[in-house]
């Protein structure tokens, strides 16, 4: 309980901080850093999962290397005998954690203000997925985007427009779809389920909420013939 309070206090700290500074009206801001890898420490902000958490055979790691993070491991399309309820396999994922709660519910990040989720990542010719978890009614929904990757082996900035992603619930698509909460992102993460055997990787430097110079959240600064120009 005190653990709580004392979140909480702290909660409270920074956001009469941010009204003293009006940060809440700076407008145009560029970028919000969601998550990065600068130390080992920064390992224990993520959970991990794959299905050999209910009896499969694929492994999943996430390694700090050489200043960077490390989503690695090998997929298994075998199924488990002993369990025949379980019907398919070969995923795994990694996902940011929830933050502790506190009186005012859980801590999370509004992205309203930004058009795009940018990461910036290594990685190879496997099909990997973002996933965004908002503070939603139904606990299970996703929302989900390919992260596309058009050079494997390098570094690269991925930007997907937060529009984009799409409602998703257990790996299926849902035919309702419904506008993302993005005054609440409450976890990101990136999965791999692409049905195929074998080793995977992908190095992940940071993730951010991201403008860019001709955006604003979703609206435009600049006309599109201005931004041309430019």
């Amino acid at each position: 309980m005190f653990s709580i309070f004392r979140k909480t206090a702290t909660e409270v700290a920074e956001s009469s901080l941010k009204a003293l500074n009006m940060d809440g009206l700076r407008g145009w801001q560029k970028e919000m850093p969601m998550a990065s890898f600068t130390s080992a420490k920064d390992l224990d902000a993520w959970a991990i999962g794959c299905d050999k958490d209910i009896g499969g055979f694929s492994e999943a790691h996430l390694d700090f290397n050489d200043g960077h993070g490390r989503f690695h491991g090998h997929l298994s399309l075998d199924l488990p005998a002993e369990n025949k309820e379980i019907k398919q396999s070969g995923y795994a994922a990694i996902r940011t954690k929830v933050k502790p709660q506190t009186l005012f519910g859980v801590p999370c990040w509004d992205t309203t203000l930004f058009r795009y989720l940018a990461l910036h990542v290594k990685g190879d010719n496997r099909k990997y997925f973002v996933n965004i978890q908002t503070d939603g009614v139904v606990k299970t929904d996703l929302f989900q985007h390919r992260l596309f990757l058009r050079t494997p082996g390098q570094w690269e900035t991925v930007m997907i427009p937060f529009r984009d992603f799409i409602l998703t619930n257990n790996g299926i698509v849902q035919e309702d779809q419904i506008e993302m909460y993005r005054e609440k992102v409450k976890t990101i993460g990136i999965s791999i389920m692409d049905r195929q055997e074998g080793p995977f990787s992908l190095e992940i430097d940071w993730i951010k909420a991201m403008n860019t110079e001709f955006t604003e959240g979703d609206m435009d600064r600049l006309p599109p013939s201005a931004a041309a120009e430019e």
